[in-house]
């Protein structure tokens, strides 16, 4: 148990002047290198307030009690480091890596977190052994101190795994944040923003979520029970059959699923083709957000500008069908076959698609569109598309910028001058596919691919 002073004893913080640091950053850099020419870094209790450090790595490091405030720490390795009690409120640490960190009591409130990774962090409260005023040990007297991430801006960070039991999170952005098997037990997440997030498999036993927004969240395999979800927006979320008929749901904002017999939907199709054919004349266009479409056999519809928002269309066949500028952002689409489907110009924003067959699907744009011929392209931004099949699939111009592609098969796919900025892309299959003007900033495992 770290014994470090609190209560009304006030601990100084040393001053480390820009050589002393420089020095330390070269012997530590020696000893990641070479254990036995370097020196560990040790740097405790001390006051690195607004020190410009991007890139640098201290992982491993002893940083105990550090502030940091208004730190510039950009693409920083901080792996495996000692960070218990630092205090990094208003740090700007984007791309900054703290896998496997020890960040008991942390104070990030604030703190610029976006594509920064957590992977398997301990975040979790910190217990402090209190003194006296005079400096006298109190034994069996602890305080605990909550990690406080509040108002922190963690967009797409990497959270898998990470202890964040009891942590403060209120107010925060977790926006795309892969937070798979993270633990968030007690942990106050009241009015944060968790949308496109990736909670499967999260501990979220009695935590606070009041507010909190989690349209278009992944939660599958999620621990739910006891969780506070009062006024809480889960419209469009991901969530195993069973989780609907918790109590602890009863009070969140959800989606009023609509489940409409075979005539019915043949009946909406009819006006839908009717206002198609007579260019909005007569007719009406096909809303079918919210609905239920999962495990139908729908074959060569023609749903081209149909309203399907938080559809779920798992398992759904569409091989075929006419998509073409349809609107399917947050859409349920898991295991669908999509096979020579047509969504030219179609929103997928933040579609789940993971499984899908999309092979020889026309994802291209849609040209010469109105009075003014423009061009739309099909938006997949930030769309999950793990381990589909996009075999001989037409992607150009794409907007797929921090789409999820991992192990997806693209073999023969033409993506030219597809927008693939920040996709992840890791065990994708890329064989013979065209990515002649594609946009590859930053975009993780194509080269091992």
């Amino acid at each position: 148990m770290p014994q470090t002073p609190s209560g009304d004893m006030e601990r100084s913080f040393a001053q480390v002047s820009l050589e002393e640091l420089k020095a330390i950053l070269r012997d530590h850099r020696k000893y990641l290198e070479n254990g036995a020419s370097g020196k560990r870094a040790v740097v405790q209790f001390s006051d690195l307030s607004g020190v410009v450090l991007p890139a640098c790595n201290l992982s491993k490091a002893d940083l105990t009690g550090t502030k940091f405030i208004k730190a510039k720490l950009d693409g920083a390795s901080l792996c495996n480091t000692n960070l218990f009690c630092a205090d990094f409120r208003l740090a700007t640490l984007s791309s900054v890596d703290f896998t496997g960190a020890d960040l008991r009591g942390v104070s990030l409130r604030g703190a610029d977190l976006t594509d920064a990774k957590f992977l398997k962090a301990d975040v979790r409260p910190a217990m402090l052994a209190r003194y006296d005023s005079q400096g006298n040990f109190q034994a069996h007297e602890f305080e605990e101190i909550p990690a406080q991430m509040n108002n922190v801006v963690a967009r797409r960070a990497d959270l898998s795994g990470a202890k964040l039991d009891r942590s403060l999170l209120r107010q925060a952005d977790f926006t795309d944040a892969n937070m798979s098997n993270a633990t968030l037990s007690g942990a106050d997440m009241r009015k944060t923003n968790f949308v496109g997030a990736n909670l499967t498999g999260a501990i979220l036993t009695g935590a606070k979520l009041a507010g909190a927004s989690l349209t278009g969240a992944q939660l599958q395999g999620a621990t739910l029970r006891g969780a506070d979800f009062l006024g809480a927006d889960l419209r469009g979320a991901i969530l195993d059959p069973e989780a609907y008929e918790l109590d602890e749901l009863k009070m969140a904002v959800m989606s009023s699923v609509v489940r409409k017999s075979d005539e019915e939907i043949k009946a909406l199709l009819a006006d839908h083709k009717l206002w198609l054919d007579s260019s909005g004349k007569e007719g009406v266009r096909a809303v079918f957000a919210d609905f239920d479409l999962s495990g139908r056999t729908l074959g060569k519809l023609n749903l081209a500008i149909a309203d399907l928002q938080r559809c779920r269309l798992s398992d759904t066949n569409l091989s075929g069908a006419e998509l073409a500028m349809a609107n399917l952002e947050f859409s349920d689409m898991r295991r669908c076959d999509l096979s020579s489907a047509d969504m030219r110009g179609a929103n997928l924003q933040r579609a789940t698609l993971n499984e899908a067959k999309l092979d020889r699907c026309n994802l291209g744009p849609l040209e010469q569109i109105g009075a003014a011929a423009q061009n739309s392209p099909t938006n997949l931004e930030n769309a999950k598309l793990m381990q589909a099949s996009l075999c001989g699939a037409l992607l150009q111009n794409a907007r797929l910028s921090r789409a999820d592609l991992s192990g997806a098969d693209l073999s023969g796919a033409d993506l030219t001058n597809a927008d693939l900025s920040g996709a992840n892309m890791v065990d994708a299959v890329v064989k013979d596919t065209q990515l002649t003007g594609a946009t590859l900033t930053d975009v993780r495992g194509l080269a091992a691919a």
